[in-house]
């Protein structure tokens, strides 16, 4: 159960990469969790900043904007 749920995700966020990529977009980092797969990008393609929310992350005392989307069971993040 835990191996399929897994290699799905890896199958999950391959396809959004693929996607990505195909958009000019440069994914920075991925990591693949039990829940859904976390795909960090730079230059977020159209599609995603228009359907994507805003988040505030603090780290070290400061406060930066992260936006959030989702892509075929996955969540793109970029900031």
């Amino acid at each position: 159960m835990i191996t399929e749920r897994i290699a799905e995700h890896i199958s999950m966020a391959e396809a959004a990469q693929n996607w990505l990529r195909s958009r000019g977009s440069r994914v920075t980092d991925v990591r693949v969790f039990m829940r859904r797969p976390l795909l960090e990008i730079a230059c977020p393609p159209s599609e995603l900043v228009r359907s994507a929310s805003r988040i505030s992350e603090t780290h070290n005392g400061g406060t930066r904007s992260v936006w959030v989307a989702s892509l075929g069971g996955c969540r793109i993040i970029w900031r």
